[in-house]
């Protein structure tokens, strides 16, 4: 009897710890179910946020970018990936079969360009848009299927086109280019738009960028071909932020002015009209008129110079260290000193203006140089120049090299790597072209990661429509001012446009108060502190979390402080001034778009539907 009662007992027992367990597997089943309101770490959970059918959870931004086997597609797509890495914006490239498994979201973008459109899955892309998603096309192509998306009511052949207008401001500083410029050349496809299009830009009339909503969903369309260019890229990321209810980027906040072949001594020959107009010789105008000049625009316009010296104008390459030394006394102690004093930068333009180069590299003829012989010449030169800067400045090191004529090869770069190691930038052009043209962009060298590639944006005294655009485009999409001069551009009548100093010294003074009052977040910088700040700048890392009342953002190793543009859909606002994080300013005439300055990682920024 006792045995039968021990098992009585030890089944009741079992019973017992089984209700247990059944009790305690419920409860975490529920637990479960509830955790994912709670954290955002399963892959079950970010589709979630991604399809936008959680709202409190909010979204990340997905740039979704499919590239057709077409050259137009590839080039404009390639240059849209540049635009978006230097803006901090995360992409992902996707195939065409993965665009049928795009969820429908507002912060969902597909991104196309270019012929074979005929390839995507139209009625996919269609459902995408008209349930809520956005479709970005950066290169034109005739597809009538798409009209009535795109908001497109005729549309027949292409025609070319030059220049462009805008019809609302997409970024300060952009300014419009008649059909004389060259910038831009179009093809475009002969257009008429839907009523209901949102136009932004167009070209001899004719519409080259749109937005059109579509179901609950929204289309933008460049009409041109012209988008693969890198001055394009600050325009393909603005029309971008214009498609979600809000979007944000990044920006590195900084503005140089280099002054190439200064300090050097100066041409000995007469100028006849510096001679008439101020009685001087061309060294005493330097010293007494422009370096007075430049220095008082600098520090009434917040223009920090580098200067970028040469050892000698002559076409030799055997002048010693001794010989420098006395030819440079005057400008490398007059102008130097003044450029530390103003807080600038002394960096290397060269031992002479002979580019880099060897003899089977490549340089344009007509430039009249003469190659080196060897890559062991360049770093001998590169020595004497550098002993005659340390005679002078032996507590300063070169930090920056310019390239003359911003022609330069991989020869020049491993002298440059091998004969002076204390070189961690080489600032040549950002675009261009010509033999030998050294084109770069802003990355560490493919051989040398301890040189980083800062490309120079524009220059000349002159402010152009074109070297304003150029200058905004930068700006609109990395925040980079980054202009250089030349002192004997006075003497030259082409660089001159016929003109005198004292319309050089306007044109130039304009172009830093446009800069300064349009630009008001660049920070004032050398070339060595500009290259620090972009390297930190890219390392950096931002987090944008979009929800319907506020977007949420949060950075590690980020610029203190760290400058951030915001961009909300017309109809919704952003509470400008101080907060806990930092301050918030409107940027621009749109209405639409705001600066946003961090002094701390993150940022919880609330959005106001000004129709409630």
């Amino acid at each position: 009897m006792r045995k039968q009662m021990m098992k009585s007992t030890i089944g009741l027992f079992v019973v017992i710890l089984s209700i247990l367990l059944i009790l305690q597997f419920i409860r975490l089943e529920r637990f479960q179910l509830w955790l994912p309101h709670q954290a955002s770490n399963t892959a079950e959970e970010t589709e979630t946020m991604n399809s936008g059918s959680e709202e409190t959870a909010g979204e990340e931004m997905n740039v979704y970018i499919h590239k057709n086997d077409s050259d137009l597609s590839e080039k404009t797509l390639n240059n849209f990936e540049y635009a978006l890495d230097y803006a901090k914006v995360p992409y992902t490239e996707i195939s065409q079969e993965e665009i049928s498994d795009l969820e429908p979201s507002p912060y969902n973008v597909l991104v196309l360009a270019g012929e074979h459109a005929e390839e995507w899955p139209f009625e996919e892309i269609e459902s995408f848009v008209e349930e809520g998603g956005r479709l970005y096309i950066g290169a034109r192509f005739i597809d009538t299927r798409y009209n009535e998306m795109l908001g497109i009511d005729d549309v027949n052949d292409f025609s070319n086109r030059q220049g462009l207008t805008f019809e609302q401001e997409l970024f300060p500083g952009y300014t419009d280019l008649d059909s004389d410029s060259e910038l831009f050349s179009h093809s475009i496809a002969n257009i008429t738009l839907r009523e209901g299009a949102d136009p932004y830009l167009s070209t001899e009339g004719d519409p080259l960028m749109w937005t059109n909503e579509y179901g609950d969903g929204k289309a933008m369309f460049w009409n041109t071909t012209a988008m693969e260019m890198k001055n394009a890229r600050g325009m393909l990321l603005q029309s971008l932020s214009i498609l979600p209810p809000a979007f944000a980027s990044s920006q590195a906040d900084i503005k140089m002015a280099h002054i190439d072949d200064f300090p050097a001594p100066a041409p000995t020959a007469e100028d006849e009209q510096i001679a008439s107009q101020y009685n001087m010789s061309v060294e005493d105008f330097y010293a007494d008129v422009w370096w007075e000049d430049m220095k008082q625009i600098g520090m009434d316009h917040d223009l920090t110079y580098t200067g970028l010296i040469i050892g000698t104008y002559e076409d030799r390459m055997d002048a010693t260290a001794e010989e420098l030394i006395e030819n440079d006394r005057f400008p490398l102690l007059f102008f130097g000193r003044n450029v530390y004093r103003h807080d600038g930068e002394i960096g290397l333009h060269g031992y002479n203006h002979q580019p880099l180069v060897t003899e089977d590299e490549p340089m344009d003829p007509e430039l009249l140089y003469r190659p080196w012989e060897s890559q062991e010449k360049m770093e001998e030169s590169l020595t004497r120049v550098e002993e005659v800067f340390q005679h002078y400045y032996p507590e300063e090191e070169f930090k920056t090299y310019v390239p003359p004529s911003n022609v330069l090869n991989r020869t020049g770069i491993e002298a440059i790597h091998e004969a002076l190691p204390s070189i961690n930038t080489i600032a040549s052009l950002y675009t261009g072209e010509g033999e030998g043209s050294f084109i770069q962009e802003f990355e560490e060298d493919e051989e040398y990661p301890s040189i980083y590639h800062f490309p120079r944006i524009s220059s000349g005294y002159w402010e152009s429509p074109d070297s304003q655009f150029i200058q905004a485009d930068a700006v609109a999409n990395f925040g980079v001012f980054s202009h250089f001069i030349h002192p004997d551009d006075v003497l030259d009548p082409d660089r001159a446009y016929g003109e005198g100093w004292e319309d050089m010294k306007a044109q130039f003074e304009d172009m830093a108060v446009f800069v300064e009052e349009t630009y008001p977040n660049l920070d004032s910088m050398t070339q060595a502190q500009a290259t620090e700040r972009m390297k930190s700048y890219q390392t950096s890392n931002i987090d944008v979390i979009y929800q319907e009342d506020r977007i949420t953002i949060q950075g590690e190793k980020l610029l203190e402080p760290s400058t951030m543009m915001l961009r909300v859909e017309k109809g919704t606002s952003i509470e400008t001034g101080s907060f806990d994080f930092g301050s918030i300013e409107a940027y621009g005439d749109s209405g639409t778009l705001y600066q946003l300055t961090l002094e701390e990682p993150q940022a919880e920024i609330p959005l106001k539907d000004d129709a409630s």
